[in-house]
């Protein structure tokens, strides 16, 4: 088993992670590289046990970044997440404009939520392509390939790998998708075909079968056209170096 156990770019550097370490490296305006290691908590056992239930673990995949970023999610998704339980209930009275105009807002989101979802996914990666996030991306993808398959991180060698990750989080979005569309053909209540298709897309992201590779082509054609772009050596150099702390620092804690 790998010790990377995931990774993520960022608009500086790109973050690896393992089961007992962290290690982000950013490139400076100076052009110097800073890399930081930092300790994971300890996985709970309640984690532990909620990762090994089927379904469960997809909705706590769900619920736990909101735990996390509970103010992010208070402050602005908290507002449209009421406003849509209460259209798709039909408990929205509209007594007044503000509240008509709140209701049509909601029918909206609720008659178009897959485009809309479509449109969201369409901005981030527009945002990806403009800036450094979509390079950081591709060579957090190539650098993890590069180790896997050759035990290189030979700037050389990292350069030559494809940008497109199978374990990219990204493939999640086309398992979302699927279910959205086959869950939205019979049910009409947006928290309920929400939570489901997370779960059962993360549980069939978490199949990784051949017979899946449909699904997987689609999933790296949007990592190639809208979540990644071709990195410089400047790029993969940051997660190379990132890489090699993680790889270091799990060595030494190895020998202790």
């Amino acid at each position: 088993m790998s010790i990377i156990k995931g990774g993520a770019a960022r608009f500086k550097g790109v973050i690896f992670y393992s089961e007992k370490y962290i290690s982000k490296a950013i490139r400076n305006r100076d052009g110097t590289l800073s890399i930081n290691i930092t300790k994971r908590k300890d996985t709970s056992k309640l984690d532990r046990v909620i990762d090994k239930i089927p379904i469960i673990r997809g909705l706590f995949l769900l619920i736990n970044p909101i735990i996390v970023m509970w103010k992010l999610y208070l402050f602005i998704f908290l507002p449209l997440l009421v406003l849509l339980v209460l259209t798709t209930r039909n408990s929205v009275i509209a007594s007044g404009s503000s509240m008509l105009v709140l209701s049509i807002i909601a029918e909206l989101i609720q008659s178009h939520f897959l485009l809309l979802l479509t449109i969201i996914l369409v901005t981030f990666g527009v945002i990806c392509k403009i800036t450094n996030l979509g390079k950081y991306h591709a060579a957090e993808h190539m650098t993890d390939t590069s180790f896997s398959t050759l035990s290189s991180l030979a700037i050389s060698d990292v350069i030559m790998q494809s940008r497109i990750h199978r374990r990219c989080g990204s493939n999640i979005v086309v398992f979302f998708f699927f279910w959205c569309f086959i869950f939205s053909l019979f049910i009409a209540d947006l928290l309920l075909l929400g939570v489901l298709s997370v779960c059962l897309g993360y549980e069939l992201f978490l199949i990784q079968s051949r017979m899946l590779t449909p699904f997987y082509w689609i999933g790296g054609f949007i990592q190639y056209t809208l979540f990644t772009s071709k990195p410089s050596s400047r790029h993969v150099e940051v997660a190379v170096a990132s890489y090699e702390a993680l790889l270091k620092a799990e060595r030494n804690d190895n020998k202790v």
